[in-house]
């Protein structure tokens, strides 16, 4: 455990303040699949299941990658991109964790999953559009702080459905088991 605090710490303290260029965007994503893949043998290690230590090292790697580009540049606009890149990524882990707990239904499991993740996509859609709607309507205040604000919102909301869906996961027994 003391490995993956130093190896988080050196990583936060890596910082500058200037716009990221490629370079910089590579060298951190260098950094952050460094440090995951040392997370992942630390977890095995101690026990944790091939599929826990990915989900773990997936989530750490998308939230450090977001760290560290808003430790780089403290622009508003910049942190806005940094969280919707974490966004994205965190949709990228929403749909391999669905397509896996796909495979570890039947047929009727899979059409059942099917008609809930469309339901989620309304739900989260419907969200946006209201948070949006909060955020347009708020007078005052600084512009840029709502869109960070709000860049949170959207990201928190897909953030719980990867979480939600890797529980199903680690509940759901494979079809073969």
């Amino acid at each position: 455990m003391k490995k993956i605090l130093v190896v988080l710490i050196s990583m936060i303290s890596f910082s500058g303040f200037a716009q990221l260029s490629e370079t910089q965007l590579n060298r951190l994503k260098y950094q952050v699949d460094s440090a995951g893949s040392m997370l992942h043998e630390i977890l095995l290690r101690e026990g944790k299941t091939k599929l826990q230590a990915t989900f773990t090292v997936d989530t750490f790697k998308v939230e450090s990658m977001m760290i560290l580009k808003m430790k780089m540049d403290t622009t508003k606009a910049e942190q806005v991109l940094a969280i919707n890149d974490a966004e994205i990524e965190y949709s990228f882990l929403l749909d391999k964790y669905y397509k896996l707990l796909l495979g570890r239904h039947d047929e009727q499991g899979q059409k059942s999953l099917a008609l809930a993740q469309k339901k989620w996509v309304k739900y989260r859609d419907d969200e946006i559009a209201m948070t949006e709607k909060f955020y347009e309507e708020q007078k005052g205040g600084d512009p840029n702080t709502k869109e960070v604000a709000k860049a949170a919102e959207h990201l928190e909301l897909t953030k719980e459905r990867v979480v939600e869906l890797y529980k199903h996961v680690l509940a759901t027994p494979r079809k073969d088991d």
